[in-house]
């Protein structure tokens, strides 16, 4: 799909490979940049899995003649994809300026640890040095009080997803206006863009009250019940109204006189049988479930097999192994499954761009980066959403279609508001026949349109693809399912609490030993829309260089595949070895975790070299074991300062109150990452705001959500409806 594209690549993070991934199996031509030696995690399962099909060329770039050899290289690239702070960066001669001088086409995206404009954009891009900087580890539930560490790198996930959406955005711009430029984003956003459901304040309406966390233990549990063998099942049950007394397995526990409606008894008759016998039972009801899965169990899950989200690969290092795909489908061919480089293959092909798409040489620039285009939500919930809401973000145009009586997620009032900013809504009653002539027109409207209902919904409302191509045949359709297109489970119901128990996430977050914990931030939700923008921004860009229109698909299992992209199955069977958080939730080991000081606070430390760990040593004692007492005899001040003259990176943890010090520092608003919008019913709403800086083009976040219906009229009229059949449309309730 992308294969005129050519992305130079550089750094050895997570973002960044990621990034790399996503866009080259959506056929970009990625050239990866290695040091001389090779990148440090040759070898690896993650290094396997997140460099798949890309080029390799080692390059020494603190000598003139690496710089030389590179400078060939972004000569013919439409993308130069890296992880420099602006300060090296600009020591290297590739900071946003010189490079718009030198190469005025190119797209450049840095991914930082803290944006770039941002005081702490030297420091380090560390995941729990940033959580502990922004106090994201006040929001983790866990066994203990105090800052609690997770497994899962929200920052990373979303800031890759963020920038495989930036750059096709950057690239759209570039076909208007001729040029190249910024599409930058961070960890820290990232993380903000993860946590959108959790930092949110109301000056009025329901949500007014926003709850302060008092430092006691959070160990959420909620529909997720220990089975006999001592597996666990996750069901996602949301008005909580199922009657369990249906299944006959719990008439046998009735028999034996457990009164099932107390929580103590339920949890006794889920005891009684397997999870096997449950998921049975439970799907015959069409209830939501799951088993909780240890990390990398998803790599011999059928469905993922079906779908073709884990291929089968033959890797240098690690031979022939299983390793998690990208979530798409396309239809158009993907080149997915091509193993990772060599050190040095294929960097000294040529790099000639293949068909060069000149744009508009000297063309206007634009009020924001994606003035003009036209988006038509028709989702649900959170999942698909949230990225047409991101697109929103970045200036389109984007229509949310909602039933008469509003969006089924409007109830959980941070969640819509998230999924629903920056967007207009029609409340439209698409079951009626009356209705068609408005769905027609918008999607003749449209340049992009997007769902994640049902297979079998979506056709009876006339959204299935083959009807949405016959209304305009040069339509970018961005699908999201819950269980992809193949295999058993199409048509299954799908929430984020069972997929992230399937993605192993609620046991790895619990810590080493522990049972697992339910999640609260919806991270399968969010990464799933994260991989929709991705899809949503990739079509736009396609449909705007003047091809034919295309579908791209994504869902929750394919991303739940994804995440597990630090294990491989290896050849005899087993899963590749990975790290854990700690039982009691501080960390990953004594030179990577937080540490709790004599006055309370706590400092993050990531002493992950060699030479930072002796470093460490030296500071602490030479008896790992006797780190946290060393600790716990100092200030986090002296700590702290003792940490940065070693050149050991080091944080304080940001704590007490996080979220309201997040929205009440001046410094957040004036880099925009928090936003204050009027809203009808909310009053004032303050979220975080923005995810990427484009440079010379602003992004300005005008709408927060709307109120149902609150621009069907404005949207009907612009479609060249008459008042008179607007009228006749609200009489017979077609419209809201």
């Amino acid at each position: 799909m992308l294969n005129n594209l050519r992305i130079v690549e550089i750094g050895a993070g997570m973002a960044v490979q990621v990034c790399g991934l996503l866009l080259g199996e959506l056929g970009a031509d990625v050239l990866k940049v290695e040091p001389v030696g090779g990148d440090a995690g040759r070898g690896s399962a993650s290094f396997a899995n997140w460099n798949r099909g890309k080029r390799s060329l080692a390059l020494d770039l603190d000598t003139q003649d690496g710089l030389r050899a590179l400078d060939e290289r972004l000569a013919g690239a439409d993308v130069l994809l890296h992880q420099f702070t602006p300060a090296r960066a600009k020591a290297l001669g590739l900071d946003d300026a010189v490079l718009a001088e030198r190469f005025p086409r190119l797209v450049v995206c840095g991914i930082t640890g803290s944006p770039c404009k941002h005081p702490d954009a030297e420091r380090s891009d560390d995941e729990l040095l940033v959580a502990a900087r922004l106090g994201e580890l006040y929001e983790n539930d866990g066994y203990r009080g105090g800052p609690v560490v997770h497994r899962y790198p929200t920052g990373h996930w979303s800031a890759a997803h963020l920038a495989a959406g930036g750059i096709p955005t950057r690239l759209t711009m570039r076909l208007q206006t001729g040029k190249g430029g910024a599409a930058h984003t961070s960890i820290l956003q990232g993380m903000l863009a993860g946590m959108t459901m959790l930092w949110v304040r109301n000056s009025r309406g329901p949500m007014t009250a926003t709850r302060v966390y008092d430092g006691t233990p959070r160990t959420p549990r909620f529909q997720l019940h220990l089975c006999k063998g001592g597996e666990w099942l996750q069901i996602m049950d949301p008005t909580q109204r199922f009657d369990y007394g249906l299944l006959p397995s719990m008439w046998d526990a009735l028999a034996d006189g457990i009164d099932i409606a107390t929580a103590e008894g339920l949890e006794q008759a889920f005891a009684r049988e397997t999870v096997d016998t449950w998921l049975s039972q439970l799907r015959e009801h069409d209830v939501a479930c799951e088993p909780a899965y240890p990390l990398g169990e998803m790599l011999r899950h059928d469905d993922a097999r079906a779908n073709g989200y884990l291929v089968d690969v033959d890797d240098p290092h690690l031979g022939r192994v299983t390793e998690p795909n990208t979530p798409f489908h396309a239809n158009d061919p993907l080149p997915q499954g091509r193993p990772a480089p060599r050190l040095g293959e294929g960097g000294d092909r040529d790099w000639a761009p293949a068909a060069p798409v000149t744009g508009n040489v000297g063309g206007e620039p634009l009020a924001h980066p994606l003035s003009g285009a036209r988006v038509v939500d028709f989702g649900m919930f959170l999942a698909g959403p949230l990225g047409p809401s991101l697109m929103g973000d970045l200036g389109a145009d984007v229509i949310k279609i909602e039933a008469l009586s509003g969006d089924r997620l409007r109830h959980m009032h941070q969640f819509f508001q998230a999924a629903a900013r920056s967007k207009r809504s029609l409340a439209l009653d698409l079951t009626k026949p009356e209705a068609k002539p408005i769905l027609e027109r918008l999607v003749r409207w449209a340049e992009i349109v997007h769902h994640n209902m049902r297979f079998k919904g979506a056709d009876k409302l006339g959204l299935g693809e083959e009807n949405l191509h016959r209304l305009n045949p040069d339509l970018g359709f961005a699908y999201v399912s819950a269980y992809g297109q193949r295999g058993n489970r199409g048509n299954w119901p799908g929430f984020d609490t069972i997929f992230s128990a399937l993605a192993g996430i609620e046991f790895e977050n619990a810590g080493e030993g522990n049972p697992p914990i339910t999640m609260r931030a919806g991270p399968m939700d969010m990464l799933t829309a994260h991989s929709c923008f991705v899809a949503a921004s990739a079509l736009l860009y396609l449909k705007r260089a003047g091809l034919p229109g295309r579908t791209l698909h994504t869902s929750m299992l394919g991303i739940v595949a994804l995440v597990q992209g630090e294990q491989v199955l290896l050849p005899d069977g087993t899963l590749s070895e990975t790290y854990h958080v700690t039982s009691d939730q501080t960390g990953f080991s004594p030179y990577h975790r937080i540490y709790e000081c004599e006055d309370g606070q706590w400092v993050a430390v990531a002493a992950l070299k060699p030479e930072r760990q002796e470093a460490l040593r030296s500071i602490l004692g030479g008896d790992e074991a006797g780190f946290i007492d060393a600790a716990k005899a100092r200030t986090a001040a002296d700590l702290l300062a003792a940490l940065e003259v070693a050149g050991i990176p080091a944080d304080i943890v940001n704590y007490d109150d996080a979220m309201h010090r997040f929205f009440d520092d001046p410094l957040t608003r004036e880099l925009g990452l928090a936003t204050a919008l009027e809203q009808p019913t909310y009053g004032l709403v303050e979220q975080t705001g923005i995810f990427w800086d484009m440079g010379d083009t602003p992004i300005s976040i005008t709408r927060p959500c709307p109120d149902v219906g609150q621009h069907t009229d404005e949207i009907l009229r612009q479609l060249e409806f008459t008042d008179a059949e607007i009228a006749d449309f609200r009489e017979k309730k077609v419209v809201g």
